[in-house]
């Protein structure tokens, strides 16, 4: 059942791809929409996931860098004659 915040698309799924999801939504007391629309769902949930990983790792990369480089820049300080 479709509701106003829903719209209708057209999905190619091989034959023998279409038959498992219409098992196992049957299985499951579901329907081929729902069950489609559920796994879509946790799929961009886990992509969205893996993006956000990429990123936190590329920006800790970046992070350490500029680390690395603000420590060069003091290497040659002597801290025993800061007053």
């Amino acid at each position: 059942m479709m509701d106003r915040n829903s719209v209708k698309i057209n999905i190619c799924l091989s034959n023998e791809l279409k038959e498992e999801v219409k098992k196992v939504s049957k299985d499951l007391n579901s329907n081929i929409s729902n069950f489609i629309r559920e796994a879509t769902c946790e799929h961009l949930k886990k992509v969205k996931k893996e993006i956000l990983k990429n990123d936190l790792i590329e920006q800790c990369r970046e992070t350490a860098q500029l680390n690395c480089e603000i420590c060069d820049d003091f290497k040659c300080i002597d801290g025993e004659n800061i007053e």
